[in-house]
């Protein structure tokens, strides 16, 4: 019985020392940690985002208090907030606490999932978790294409003719954008437009970041085409790095319309010398395959003759294609004019109410006397025949009485 005593209390004593050895001094918790919420998703540089990350533990509760701590690496950094937040202990098994940063993103950020890191302490010492493979998705949401800007060549295309459209377009977005393609939709019957020697779609394989690029399409105008400003429907796509397609729609605006040719001359004049007054009747032609509006004329100021016409000023109106107006003025010409010039100004508008002017000098030539008459341009006077007349019936009578008269016998 006392053999069988020890060997209990020994075994006993054994029992004690390994509980002894192997109860552990402090508990390490088995930290498990989620990106469980972006908000906003995606964010863009420049813009705060919150970050929800869920905290579990599914080993033995914690015998210090929890750390979770944010670590700022470029683009993010702390926005009102703190790097790191105490959570308390965790008890043990599937202990879960959800803890939320603030961080603000960097306006130079690149558009792409960019990693952020996180770390959990427990207490003071070393981390139990640190994780760099949490991803926040950056990227712009507006559209990232430019259309720096559109020309076209001529400003307006004339009636059966060829102009050229050119759109330079940059990419804003600091990744590479695919398949730029440019597309305009001719099927309004009501748009006199086609592609030349092209199709209606042109397509940019690549564009970088930053970079610009010119997109051309030439069209032709129908040669009945009225002039008019047409807006041609247009619908832009392009690819991202990541595959997302954006679409944009808009209108181009093309003017068809051609350059008038309005012609000025002088019709006819009564105005043949130099101090003497006469009539002169200006006429405009529209030699042109555009109508003209609101027509204007001016006759300008000379040192060459006196405007006897109470205005120097007429409004014509608008003149059509293939059609004159005339205006007729009087003036009185100065002495010592050989050779009249009539200065004109003429303010009009185009079919697409585009304001044009010019400015010519009509001359007009003035005649001699001499030259009037040698032209027959004017009557010759008849004073003289009748002077010629007179003498010629004075000499014949005189030739008459010394002829045929009978002398008187003398006494």
């Amino acid at each position: 019985m006392k053999k069988s005593g020890t060997v209990i209390l020994t075994l006993v004593v054994v029992v004690l020392f390994s509980f002894t050895v192997y109860a552990p001094s402090d508990t390490n918790p088995d930290i498990q940690v989620t990106l469980v919420e972006q908000s906003p998703s995606p964010v863009e540089p420049g813009q705060v985002v919150n970050l929800r990350f869920q905290i579990e533990n599914d080993a033995a509760a914690s015998s210090k208090d929890v750390i979770v701590e944010f670590k700022e690496t470029f683009p993010f950094t702390i926005y009102g907030d703190t790097l790191s937040k105490n959570i308390g202990t965790l008890r043990a098994g599937s202990d879960v606490v959800i803890v939320e940063f603030q961080v603000k993103v960097d306006e130079d950020a690149v558009e792409k999932d960019t990693e952020v890191v996180l770390q959990v302490h427990h207490g003071t010492g070393s981390a139990l978790y640190d994780n760099e493979e949490f991803t926040v998705d950056i990227q712009t949401q507006d559209a990232v294409l430019d259309i720096v800007s559109i020309t076209t060549d001529p400003q307006q295309i004339p009636p059966g003719g060829t102009g050229e459209v050119t759109f330079i377009v940059k990419n804003l977005a600091d990744s590479l954008l695919r398949n730029v393609k440019f597309n305009l939709d001719f099927d309004d019957d009501d748009i006199p437009l086609a592609p030349f020697s092209s199709s209606s779609e042109k397509i940019l394989d690549q564009l970088k970041s930053d970079f610009q690029d010119a997109i051309k399409f030439t069209l032709i105008a129908d040669p009945e085409a009225t002039p008019g400003l047409y807006k041609v429907p247009l619908t832009i796509t392009y690819n991202d790095e990541r595959g997302n397609t954006t679409t944009i729609t808009d209108l181009l605006a093309v003017k068809v319309g051609d350059t008038p040719k309005l012609r000025v001359h002088i019709k006819r004049s009564t105005v043949l010398e130099d101090g003497a007054q006469g009539k002169v009747t200006l006429e405009l032609a529209n030699a042109g395959t555009t109508d003209v509006k609101l027509v204007e004329l001016t006759l300008l100021p000379s040192e060459e003759y006196q405007l006897i016409t109470p205005s120097n000023y007429f409004y014509i109106g608008d003149i059509d294609a293939d059609d004159t107006e005339s205006e007729e003025i009087h003036l009185y010409i100065k002495s010592g004019v050989d050779m009249l010039t009539l200065p004109i100004k003429v303010a009009y508008y185009d079919a697409n109410n585009r304001p044009l002017q010019q400015q010519v000098e009509l001359p007009l030539q003035l005649y001699s006397s001499g030259d009037l008459k040698r032209f027959g341009l004017v009557e010759r006077s008849s004073a003289f025949i009748w002077i010629l007349l007179l003498l010629l019936a004075g000499g014949g009578y005189w030739w008459y009485t010394k002829k045929y008269k009978p002398k008187k016998k003398k006494r």
